[in-house]
């Protein structure tokens, strides 16, 4: 399975890139950088409220205590000063006495210097990296670069860590999964060229008159080599790298990949709540696989973007254009997308010639896809972490989604000929909001059940969205929780989500179809006549539920027969043994040597078994 998809690229050689930039920029070029303010304004919650006084009062007499009208003691002891400190000299002689201190405003509108060539501050002049200051990098750069403690694994075909605009980057030691052998120091472990692109939008050098500028100038990479030279690879190779970034000290793990018909897979969402619970960021791609026009992830999901596990353990990424259109060729959905960002005609690093497919060291390329749009988000998340290094990664997640810009408008007919309007998450991102302020989006938490006060609608706050509660789901999942009474204003903080699941085990169909679904991992999961009755299930508990919930739940692969159950389709005479909710393939020795032929075989149409997970194959 081809799982990065169709990115298309214009080739770029070495001395086309220098001809090309020798044509716009003169030698004497440079952009204007405005110096920051000396007094900036700063937010810190004291630990205790009797600090704020002998602190704040030498640097600031006019400091001032915030959030007095709430009684909750996550917005006590909170103040705002203004100072002419760096923020690091400031936490350190406020050490021990705060929860967090950080620069509540602390961009200018105007960025640094930055020569490398290939640099624009102009989002229209899309023969340049545009999509930088879409995003507002370049904004924040006067104040965080990024940090070398930021460690991003890139599960991809590799990395060039040999590449000349590469050379700031910092390479932790990384695995290659094919070979199986360790990757080690600035050697070049990319055979296509796409995990280069990805490193070179997440970290190439800048002010070194080469190239292209990085979203982070200061950043550490783990190359992972998951994919082949085709760009190909499977669901157990990329679970086995997820898994592998989160025991080696990633912090960020970076997944431009995504195919149609790559089924939801156990080991695949194991390995992302494993990695999930270990406190990583995880970013994916919404996919664009070869089709020119991109479908709704609701109806036919991409994995690993929709392997959420219903928790949003992975932000979702689709793609936009410099005028934050969404291109032909990104998905979309309003369960699997999170964030939009820049995804078309990027201009990045590059290895191979992607025509003739021939090594080209330190080249460059335009390229569009999905995959692109991806290390913009996790470059995002590396600034936010640096400016808050305590944060956790739902917290990342969630100033990530709710300080975005809303592109709905922009968007009216992109979406399968429809308005995307709910279906490019909360917008394209947004650098400096993000980095602003404090980490509490506000009182708020996750798993809160809120409404308005004028209305009945119930929504749960999760994996920071806030999401429809329907009157089944509240009767079956939530009766006797309490839900509070919110302001339109503090409900508008959270973009709106799909509808809330029943819970595990439960079976829903519509009233106008006659099909069944098992709700399983906060997936439906079609159920065919044959399992529905091997596994004992009864159509007196089948629940009927509306449209519009049935709808925005992702649907997953068929239900496989029960545990243990060897299968084989009507005309396919291959046999399958079940194990785990995957069907695995068995070659006849291994059928007989572990004693399987002495058990039933469960028949089943052959257009039902291609809908089931299925793994690697059991051979003796």
């Amino acid at each position: 399975m081809q799982l990065k998809g169709g990115i298309k690229f214009l080739f770029i050689s070495l001395s086309l890139l220098a001809a090309l930039v020798a044509a716009v920029f003169p030698a004497s070029a440079a952009f204007a950088y405005a110096p920051l303010p000396q007094n900036r304004e700063f937010l810190v919650k004291f630990k205790a409220s009797a600090a704020a006084a002998g602190m704040l009062g030498s640097l600031d007499k006019n400091y001032q205590q915030r959030f007095t009208g709430t009684n909750s003691a996550d917005f006590q002891n909170i103040y705002s000063f203004k100072c002419a400190c760096e923020t690091k000299e400031l936490r350190q002689d406020f050490s021990g006495q705060y929860d967090y201190l950080e620069p509540v405003s602390p961009f200018d509108e105007q960025a640094v210097s930055v020569n490398d060539p290939g640099f624009t501050l102009n989002t229209s002049d899309i023969d340049k990296q545009w999509g930088l200051e879409k995003a507002g990098f370049p904004e924040v750069w006067n104040v965080v670069t990024g940090s070398r403690d930021n460690v991003v694994a890139v599960v991809d075909t590799g990395v060039d860590a040999t590449h000349e605009d590469l050379q700031a980057i910092t390479f932790v030691k990384g695995f290659d999964f094919l070979a199986r052998q360790d990757i080690s120091g600035r050697v070049n472990s990319d055979d296509n060229g796409h995990g280069t692109l990805v490193a070179g939008i997440l970290g190439a050098a800048v002010n070194n008159n080469l190239g292209i500028a990085g979203t982070n100038w200061q950043i550490s990479i783990m190359p992972l080599k998951a994919l082949d030279g085709s760009g190909k690879g499977d669901a157990a190779t990329i679970s086995e790298a997820i898994v592998w970034a989160a025991d080696h000290g990633a912090g960020f793990i970076n997944l431009s990949i995504g195919g149609i018909g790559f089924a939801h897979d156990t080991v695949l969402a194991n390995s992302i709540d494993y990695a999930f619970k270990k406190g990583l960021v995880i970013v994916a791609a919404a996919g664009n696989d070869v089709a020119t026009e991109g479908h709704s992830l609701d109806t036919e999901p991409v994995f690993p973007i929709c392997d959420d596990n219903n928790q949003n353990m992975i932000i979702g990424v689709a793609a936009v254009d410099q005028n934050d259109i969404k291109p032909s060729f990104s998905n979309y959905g309003k369960n699997c997308i999170d964030v939009v960002a820049p995804g078309k005609r990027i201009l990045s690093t590059i290895n191979h010639d992607p025509i003739s497919k021939k090594y080209a060291p330190n080249s460059y390329a335009y390229a569009s896809g999905t995959s692109l749009a991806v290390p913009f988000v996790v470059g995002q998340a590396a600034l936010i972490k640096t400016v808050f290094p305590n944060a956790t990664n739902i917290q990342i997640r969630d100033k990530i989604i709710t300080t975005a810009d809303s592109v709905d408008s922009q968007n009216l007919s992109q979406c399968g000929g429809l308005s995307c309007r709910g279906l490019l998450g909360a917008g394209r991102i947004n650098v400096p909001r993000s980095l602003s302020g404090s980490l509490a989006i506000n009182e708020l938490k996750e798993g809160d059940l809120v409404k308005l006060a004028d209305a009945g609608l119930v929504y749960q706050i999760s994996g920071g969205k806030k999401r429809p509660v329907s009157p089944f789901v509240m009767n079956r999942r939530f009766s006797g929780t309490p839900v509070k009474t919110v302001s339109a204003q503090l409900l508008d903080n959270f973009p709106e989500g799909p509808y809330v699941t029943p819970d595990d085990g439960t079976l829903i169909k519509l009233s106008s179809q006659p099909a069944v679904y098992l709700i399983n991992a906060g997936q439906k999961m079609p159920i065919t006549y044959d399992v529905f009755k091997q596994r004992g299930f009864s159509f007196q508990a089948v629940n009927t539920v509306d449209y519009p919930e049935f709808n925005s739940w992702v649907t997953s692969s068929f239900l496989p027969p029960t545990d243990g159950t060897i299968v084989r389709g009507y005309k396919n005479r291959t046999v399958y043994w079940t194990v785990a909710g995957v069907l695995h393939p068995m070659n006849y020795g291994f059928f007989t040597e572990k004693g399987l032929n002495v058990f039933s075989i469960f028949s089943i149409p052959d257009k039902d078994l291609e809908n089931m997970s299925q793994g690697d194959p059991y051979i003796r």
